[in-house]
């Protein structure tokens, strides 16, 4: 069935797109939007237009922006992290991280014992797990290794993946809201955020400065620039000399546009102080991205085509978060450290680092990122490592 706006409608998509950030920057004002969060509502709003063929499941403007709005915002969110404030926050994160690895490992291999996916099970399983690694470059990638290829079988797993984590991020959003979970799990940082006029606003209202704005793109699009050619330029001559691990580097170009980032942050950090309006633009970008991430759920395939394929995605992500918030509690770990490294882990370093921004933990987007970069970097390898263990 066709949506009432086209695949190919690029500029219809970007009325239905932008007007979905403004509806998410507005909501932060109001007190459902400060309950829930505009990130929670604008990825419903993208999911019921959707779902109810107003707009489609895929199109092109969806790949730009997974691959160029996304891109441009982590500079932008990076452009204030200053590693005086950062270094103390990762070393709590990296247990999180490992806690949350051990966490999608376990899940995978609960998952696949209860729920039979068929003569292909170990192998769905190990790709969907890699994917809770890394994220989608990841599924891609594992897939690929173990030698899957068809379609339906990869459409079917895409779409549970791809509801799957919509729902799971919906939770990690949610989580931090109630009382119950913050009695449970206490956190410094939830408890110092600034929650008044929303995560995603500036606390400062100053007037729009174009230069400023212009700027901080130009800087942005320079990381992107230099981090995916410097991944390319490694990964071609891993290619050459037909060296594999060097070879992957083409695929890690957001690690490189972190590392950019993070340099013209800290280097010219007394320059960029003063200058206003970087913060709110990579929020822009990430407001589009999170309603291009609610339509591309599907829910009528999911049930139609990968029923048993999403029962296992909903074992893995409980058994995941139980074994983080009970490793957390026994730690004691701070909530918000483990939600994002939960976040990092599960579905990537954009989400992470939205999430984080989202709900005013500004401290915490460059950990956030770095830990969603780690997973990629060894997503691929435990997930055929789950699946000859499965196998």
């Amino acid at each position: 069935m066709n949506s009432l706006i086209a695949a190919d409608n690029i500029y219809a998509l970007l009325t239905v797109f932008l007007g979905l950030a403004a509806f998410g920057f507005w909501s932060e004002r109001t007190k459902i939007g400060q309950t829930l969060s505009g990130v929670i509502l604008v990825i419903l709003a993208g999911l019921a237009l959707s779902n109810l063929r107003i707009i489609p499941f895929t199109a092109p403007f969806y790949d730009l922006v997974w691959g160029y709005a996304v891109s441009l915002a982590i500079p932008l969110l990076l452009f204030r992290a200053d590693f005086r404030k950062i270094l103390p926050e990762i070393g709590p994160m990296s247990v999180s991280f490992v806690i949350a690895v051990i966490g999608t490992v376990a899940g995978v291999m609960v998952g696949a014992s209860f729920i039979d996916m068929g003569p292909d099970g170990a192998n769905i399983a190990a790709t969907l797990g890699a994917s809770w690694i890394g994220g989608s470059m990841n599924f891609a990638a594992t897939s690929q290794a173990l030698g899957m290829n068809d379609p339906s079988l990869l459409g079917a797993m895409a779409a549970a993946d791809n509801v799957g984590g919509t729902l799971f991020l919906m939770l990690l959003v949610l989580l931090p809201t109630s009382a119950a979970v913050r009695r449970f799990l206490p956190s410094k940082i939830i408890e110092a955020s600034q929650h008044i006029d929303g995560g995603a606003v500036e606390e400062e209202k100053a007037d729009l400065n174009m230069v400023h704005l212009a700027l901080f793109l130009s800087l942005s699009a320079l990381c992107c620039f230099l981090g995916y050619g410097t991944a390319g330029l490694i990964g071609g001559v891993g290619e050459e000399q037909q060296i594999p691990w060097l070879a992957n580097f083409s695929r890690y170009g957001v690690l490189f546009v972190t590392i950019y980032a993070l340099l013209i942050a800290n280097f010219f950090s007394a320059r960029i102080q003063p200058m206003q309006g970087d913060f709110p633009l990579g929020m822009l970008f990430m407001y589009v991205f999170f309603g291009v991430m609610g339509a591309g759920a599907d829910v009528v395939a999911m049930v139609d085509r990968a029923l048993p394929i999403f029962a296992f995605v909903g074992i893995m992500a409980s058994v995941h978060l139980t074994i983080v918030l009970s490793a957390a509690k026994l730690l004691r770990l701070d909530l918000a450290e483990v939600i994002l490294a939960s976040n990092a882990v599960a579905l990537g370093p954009a989400t992470a680092a939205a999430q984080a921004a989202g709900q005013g933990w500004r401290p915490l987007v460059t950990p956030a990122v770095m830990l969603g970069v780690l997973g990629y970097a060894t997503a691929n390898f435990i997930g055929v490592l789950m699946a000859g263990w499965l196998g």
